[in-house]
């Protein structure tokens, strides 16, 4: 049995996973001032090689969270089971995400070096990214509207320590 606390500490992790392939996304395909002039000292090259190294990272540690809901054997009648079988559908989305950014990223990384990666593929690539995406931001919603439950359902701090007391 997990506690709303166990719960919302898996939850944050994930956030903040999020946070991260969010700044890689960010990097990649956001157009910028500094990517486009190619002036010594404004022109900033997109670093394949660490956002490559962030979404291994990300993988990792996605493949360990999805682990510990495993580990936590949620009552699934109860909220918190609920919220954790929801939050394993969401890492296993965002799994999927992180491994076709990844993809993209190093096809991108070839490219750079001279590698090929046609503009058909690369628009291919972005689509099935963007369904990926759209999943993926469906399933955050419903994990908000839950946590949102959650949070309104957990009992006071005071409540939660005389009860542990007893």
């Amino acid at each position: 049995m997990t506690s709303v606390n166990e719960t919302a500490v898996l939850a944050r992790r994930v956030n903040e996973m999020l946070r991260r392939y969010m700044k890689v996304q960010e990097d990649l395909f956001k157009p910028s001032l500094r990517k486009i002039l190619r002036i010594p000292g404004i022109y900033r090259p997109i670093d394949y090689a660490e956002n490559l190294r962030v979404l291994e990272e990300l993988l990792r540690e996605l493949a360990d969270v999805k682990a510990a809901i495993r580990r936590e054997e949620p009552d699934s009648a109860s909220p918190e089971g609920k919220f954790l079988g929801v939050l394993r559908g969401y890492v296993s989305l965002m799994t999927s995400a992180v491994e076709k950014l990844e993809y993209i990223c190093s096809r991108l990384k070839e490219r750079s070096k001279g590698g090929a990666y046609g503009k058909d593929d690369y628009k291919s690539d972005m689509a099935s990214l963007r369904e990926i995406q759209k999943k993926h931001l469906e399933s955050g919603v419903a994990l908000n509207e839950m946590m949102k439950t959650l949070s309104r359902n957990d009992p006071p701090k005071e409540t939660q320590d005389d009860e542990s007391k007893s």
